[in-house]
C-alpha cells in the first residue's frame, strides 16, 4: 500500500487519534510453543476374520487422522491390519519418532489385557490357544516405551475396550501362563513424566460402539480436538462430558496425565496481521470511491471478523450499496469493498475509520484508516490503479514461473524447496495454501504450514518439506492461491526419494532407518561405498549414513576401517551401530573375539529398543554367554524382538520351547514361533519347521511338507537347508534316491559355509572309490569342512580333520593344486610357508572360500 506524505499538523493529529483508538488494547490468547515435529500412529481395526467385527473403528481412524493432520501431525495410519501389517505400520511409525516434540498413538479396535498388560489385536488374530497372544497380538508397551525414548511428549488414546469373547482364558506371557481374568476392558497404564494416557472408558470397563458411523469417544474426540486454542486436558474433560451424555452415563472416559507443559492440538497463531495506520485519498465530490484498504489476515487462514469502532464524521461510508453504521460487524474481506461518498465534503478534510479485527482464538488487533479528501486524488487513484495492474501482471508471471517438481530426500530433515523470491513489486502479496501434502511436513522457516494457511511473500523462498518415511515413489502437491486477487493457482510437486546410501546399504529392522534394508550379502560394495561416502559428506549430521558406510566397508572386507566407522556412528547416536559393534566383538572381526564385551555392548542397544540388540542380548542372558545367565529377562527381551518382527528371535524361541532348553519342553509353542517366521518368509524358520516335519519332532512326520520347506529355504539362501535336502536325496527319504541331486545340494550347502554339507559331500566322494579325482574332491571338502567348523557350535569332534589326515598324500596334493589355482601369487604367499600339508589345505580352503564372498550373515 503506497503511503502519502502529510503536513506536520495533520500527521500529529492522526497519530493522536490512532493512539486513542489503539488504546482499546489488543487481546492475546495464551499459547504454547508447538513448532516441533509431531508424529502420530493411528490404527483402526474393524473387519476381523474370526473375532466379532466392529462397525466403527475403520471410520473412526480415518476421521481422527484427518483431524491430527490438521493439527500438524505427520500421521502413519493402518486400517484393518493383520499381524504382519501391524508390524510394518508400527515400524514405519517408530522410524518417524526420532527427536519428535510430540508422539501420539490412537488405537480403535479389539484390545485385550493379560497379566496387567494391554495388547492390540490385529484382524487375523484368533486367540484360540494359550500361545496366541505372544504370536498374534502386539503389546502396547512396546510402542509406548520406544515413544518415551524418542519424543518429549507422549499422548496415548485407546478406544479399544470392547467386551471380547476370547476362546482361550489363559495365555503364555514369557515364563508364565497368565489368566485373562474378566474379559472386560483394558488394564490401567500409569503415565511417566511427559505422558498422557486416555481410555475411551474406565480401566476394566467396556466401551460402546454407538449407533452412528463413529464410536461415541471418537466422535467427540474429533470434534473437541479440532477446537482452537484448547488445552488437551480441557479437551478430554469436554470429551468425557460428551460421551457420558451420548451413552446415558454408561461410558465414562478416563485419563492419567503427568504432562509437564500445556499442549494444544490447534494452538493459537499470532494475532491477526493488520496494517495499523493506513492513509488513503479520495477525490472531492465523488459519489462512490472504493477505498484501497489493505486487507487483514492471519497465518492459519482463519475467518476473521471486522468490527467498525469509529466512522468518519463527514461523508458516507457504505458496503454493498448500503450505509454502514458504527459498531457494524463484517467479514474481513468486506473491508476491501468499503466505498466512500465525498459529496459535499471540502477538500483537505480528514476522516477516520477505526476497526478491530478478531480471530476465532479470541485475539484481536486494531487498525486505523485516515481518509483525506483531495482535489487531485483522482490522479492519485489512477496511479494506484496503474500500479495495481503492474502488480497483477508481475504476480501472474511469478505464479506461472512457480510450478516445478522438487525432489526431497527422505530422512535428512526438512529439504528446502528453493522456490524463487517474489518480485519486489508484489512484496505485499499473500498466498493461501489451497492443497497440501497429506504426508510429511511443510514448513516456512520454523513454522509448520497447514491447509488454508496464509503465506507472506517472504515465506515462499523459505518453504521446506520433510517427507514421511515410506513415501518414496509417491508425489505430493502444494497448491498456492493468491489470497486477494483472482489469479490462477500454482502447484509445486514434491517427490520423496531415498538417498542412494539407503537403497544400497540400509540395515533390516533399523528403527532409525528409512527403508526395509539389505542383508550383508546383498550389499554391493562398489555401489554402496561411493553412495554412502557422498551421503556422509552431504549430510554430516545424519549418523545413519555413517553407520551404513560402515556396513558398506564390511561388505568390502575392510573390517578395520568399518570398525572405526561403526563406532563413530554409535557415538553419534545411531542405535543399530551398537549391535553391529557388538557383533564384531562376538565374531572377532578386526578385534579380539570377546563374548563378554559383545554382550555388554548389546545390552546398551537392547535398552534403546533395537530389535537385533534385544535378540542378541536376550540370547546371551538366556544361555549365559558372555554375561551372567538370567533366563527370565533373556526370554522377555527375545519376545520383544519377536514382537517387532525379528525372525532370528522367533527361531531362537522356537528352538528353546521345542527342545525344552532351560524350560519344560512345549513343542506346540515352539512350532508357533517357527510358523510365525515362515509367515514372514524367513529362510531359517522354513528350515527349522522342515526339520520338525522331517523327523516328526513336535508334530507328525510329513516328508512332502519337509521337502517343500527345505527347498524354499534353500532357494532363499539358507545355509543348512541344502545339506538337509542333499541327505534326503542321498538316502531316498521322501524322494527317490538320486546321487546327482544329492551332490548338487550338498555342494551348495558347503559353499554357503555349512560344515555338515562339506563333510557329507567329502564322504560321498570318498565312498566312490579310489580314483584320483574322487579322492581329491574328498580332500578338498574335508579341508573346507575343517576350515569352516565353528568353535562351540559346530562339530566338537572335528571329524573332517580326522578324515583329512587319513587321506592319501597324492589326493591332498591334487586338492592343494586346485585350491592354489584360485588364488593370486600374493594371496598364496603366506600360506605357502605353512609346513604341514594338512594345515596348508585348511588355510587354502578358507582363503578360496572367503574370496568367493560367502554370506557371513547366515551364521
Amino acid at each position: 500500500m503506497p503511503k502519502f506524505h502529510c503536513v506536520k499538523r495533520l500527521c500529529a493529529y492522526l497519530l493522536i487519534i490512532a493512539a486513542m483508538l489503539l488504546s482499546i488494547g489488543t487481546v492475546h490468547a495464551a499459547t504454547t510453543e508447538e513448532s516441533g515435529r509431531r508424529v502420530a500412529l493411528v490404527i483402526g481395526n474393524s473387519v476381523y476374520k474370526t473375532l466379532p467385527s466392529l462397525p466403527n473403528p475403520a471410520n473412526d481412524v480415518e476421521e481422527v487422522a484427518t483431524t491430527l493432520r490438521a493439527a500438524g501431525f505427520d500421521v502413519t495410519i493402518g486400517v484393518n491390519v493383520d499381524r504382519i501389517g501391524l508390524e510394518d505400520t508400527v515400524r514405519r511409525f517408530l522410524r518417524s519418532t526420532s527427536n519428535a516434540e510430540a508422539g501420539l498413538i490412537y488405537y480403535s479396535g479389539h484390545g485385550i489385557q493379560v497379566g496387567g498388560q494391554n495388547f492390540i489385536v490385529p484382524v487375523d488374530a484368533t486367540l484360540e490357544t494359550p500361545y496366541d497372544v505372544e504370536t498374534q497380538t502386539m503389546p502396547l508397551d512396546l510402542i509406548l516405551n520406544h515413544l518415551k525414548q524418542n519424543s518429549r511428549v507422549q499422548l496415548i488414546f485407546l478406544d479399544a475396550c470392547r467386551n471380547n469373547p476370547f476362546n482361550a482364558q489363559k495365555f503364555w506371557m514369557a515364563e508364565k501362563l497368565e489368566p485373562v481374568g474378566a474379559t472386560r476392558g483394558l488394564a490401567r497404564i500409569d503415565s511417566d513424566l511427559g505422558s498422557l494416557i486416555a481410555f475411551s472408558t474406565e480401566p476394566g470397563q467396556v466401551a460402546l460402539d454407538g449407533t452412528g458411523a463413529l464410536s461415541p469417544y471418537s466422535e467427540s474426540f474429533i470434534k473437541r480436538a479440532s477446537e482452537p486454542n484448547k488445552e488437551i486436558r480441557q479437551v478430554l474433560t469436554d470429551v468425557r462430558r460428551d460421551v457420558m451424555a451420548m451413552t446415558g452415563g454408561k461410558q465414562v472416559p478416563w485419563e492419567n496425565s503427568s504432562l509437564m507443559d500445556s499442549f494444544y492440538f490447534i494452538p493459537a497463531p499470532p494475532p491477526p496481521s493488520v496494517e495499523s495506520m493506513q492513509q488513503v485519498s479520495v477525490p472531492e465530490g465523488a459519489a462512490t470511491t472504493r477505498l484501497p484498504i489493505a486487507p487483514p489476515h492471519d497465518e492459519t487462514g482463519s475467518a476473521l471478523l471486522v468490527t467498525l469502532n469509529q466512522l468518519p464524521k463527514t461523508g458516507k461510508l457504505s458496503f454493498d450499496g448500503k450505509p454502514v453504521e458504527q459498531g457494524a460487524k463484517m467479514p474481513a474481506a468486506a473491508l476491501t469493498a468499503l466505498t466512500y461518498d465525498s459529496s459535499g465534503v471540502a477538500a483537505g478534510t480528514v476522516g477516520l475509520i477505526g476497526y478491530t479485527v478478531s480471530d476465532p482464538y479470541g485475539q484481536a488487533t486494531q487498525g486505523v484508516v485516515a481518509i483525506t479528501v483531495s482535489a487531485d486524488a483522482g490522479a492519485k487513484l489512477a496511479q494506484l490503479e496503474q500500479e495495481k495492474q503492474v502488480r497483477l501482471a508481475d504476480a501472474t508471471a511469478y505464479l506461472k514461473e512457480l510450478p516445478r517438481d522438487v525432489d526431497t530426500t527422505i530422512g535428512v530433515g526438512p529439504v528446502e524447496a528453493s522456490l524463487p523470491v517474489v518480485p519486489a513489486s508484489t512484496a505485499g502479496m499473500t498466498f493461501k495454501v489451497a492443497a497440501l501434502p497429506d504426508k510429511g511436513t511443510l514448513r516456512a522457516g520454523d513454522r509448520v504450514i497447514g491447509l488454508g494457511h496464509v503465506l507472506e511473500a517472504a515465506d515462499i523462498p523459505a518453504l521446506s518439506y520433510e517427507p514421511q518415511i515410506g513415501t518414496e515413489n509417491q508425489t505430493f502437491a502444494l497448491t498456492l492461491q493468491a489470497a486477494n486477487d483472482d489469479l490462477p493457482p500454482a502447484t509445486v510437486t514434491f517427490k520423496p526419494m531415498l538417498n542412494a546410501c539407503d537403497t544400497s546399504a540400509a540395515a533390516p529392522l533399523d528403527l532409525q532407518g528409512v527403508t526395509t534394508g539389505k542383508l550383508p550379502n546383498e550389499i554391493v560394495a562398489d555401489e554402496a561405498l561411493p553412495a554412502c561416502m557422498d551421503a556422509v559428506k552431504a549430510y554430516p549430521e545424519v549418523p545413519r549414513f555413517v553407520y551404513q558406510l560402515g556396513r558398506a566397508q564390511l561388505a568390502n572386507r575392510d573390517t578395520k576401517t568399518a570398525f572405526a566407522t561403526i563406532k563413530k556412528a554409535m557415538d553419534a547416536g545411531h542405535v543399530r551401530a551398537i549391535q553391529e559393534l557388538s557383533r564384531l566383538y562376538e565374531f572377532g572381526a578386526s578385534v579380539p573375539r570377546d563374548a563378554a564385551k559383545a554382550s555388554q555392548i548389546a545390552k546398551d542397544g537392547a535398552a534403546k529398543g533395537d530389535p537385533f540388540a534385544l535378540h542378541s542380548y536376550g540370547k546371551a542372558l538366556y544361555h549365559g554367554r558372555g554375561t551372567k545367565a538370567d533366563q527370565q529377562l533373556g526370554l522377555r527381551l527375545m519376545l520383544q524382538a519377536a514382537d517387532l518382527g525379528h525372525t532370528y528371535a522367533m527361531n531362537e524361541l522356537g528352538y528353546i520351547f521345542l527342545n525344552g532348553v532351560n524350560v519344560p519342553a512345549d513343542p506346540e509353542r515352539g512350532i508357533r514361533f517357527y510358523e510365525a517366521g515362515v509367515q514372514r518368509n524367513d529362510i531359517y524358520s522354513l528350515n527349522n519347521l522342515a526339520l520338525v516335519y522331517r523327523f516328526g519332532k513336535g508334530a507328525p512326520e510329513d516328508l512332502p511338507k519337509a521337502l517343500d520347506l527345505f527347498t524354499r529355504a534353500a532357494e532363499g539362501g539358507q545355509p543348512h537347508a541344502p545339506t538337509n535336502l542333499g541327505r534326503m536325496y542321498r538316502d531316498g527319504i521322501g524322494v527317490a534316491a538320486d546321487r546327482a541331486e544329492a551332490v548338487k545340494w550338498l555342494e551348495m550347502g558347503a559353499e554357503r559355509g555349512d560344515y555338515w554339507g562339506a563333510l557329507d559331500r567329502a564322504m560321498l566322494a570318498k565312498e566312490e572309490g579310489a580314483d584320483a579325482d574322487s579322492l581329491a574332491i574328498a580332500a578338498r571338502y574335508f579341508a573346507l569342512a575343517t576350515a569352516i567348523n565353528m568353535p562351540g557350535s559346530g562339530d566338537p569332534k572335528n571329524q573332517a580333520l580326522a578324515e583329512l589326515k587319513r587321506m592319501p598324500g597324492a589326493a591332498k596334493k591334487k586338492a592343494e593344486a586346485a585350491f592354489a589355482a584360485e588364488l593370486t601369487a600374493q594371496e598364496k604367499k603366506t600360506i605357502s610357508k605353512t609346513k604341514s600339508l594338512d594345515d596348508r589345505l585348511v588355510k587354502l580352503a578358507k582363503a578360496t572360500w572367503v574370496k568367493r564372498n560367502p554370506r557371513y550373515d547366515l551364521f
